[in-house]
């Protein structure tokens, strides 16, 4: 089974990880898809390091980081940098999506 997390807004950091970590630990994958405010969380390190757990991928859109100053070189490796066809992807491949 696979959730997505479609992040839109700016913080709600701890609930980020607690559902991506909770989810991990039931043997579920995890699919971060961040747009709007939500691209801010590319920058956080303790979010970034999610995809180091076995089944989390990200990705964000690129249109919507570039409007809030985050250039292709701050994208940490490993993020998808696309469009809203990434957040589309999430919604067929997720069993469930969560809106954050």
């Amino acid at each position: 089974m696979t959730v997505g997390l479609l992040i839109t807004r700016d913080g709600y950091k701890e609930d980020i990880i607690g559902l991506t970590k909770a989810a991990v630990k039931k043997g579920l994958d995890v699919i971060l898809f961040m747009m709007d405010d939500g691209t801010r969380h590319s920058q956080d390190k303790d979010i970034v390091d999610l995809m180091s757990l076995k089944g989390v991928t990200m990705s964000l859109c690129d249109h919507s980081a570039k409007l809030r100053d985050i250039t292709e070189t701050m994208i940490p490796k490993g993020c998808a940098a696309g469009s809203q066809y990434q957040n589309s992807v999430m919604n067929q491949d997720a069993d469930k999506v969560i809106l954050i």
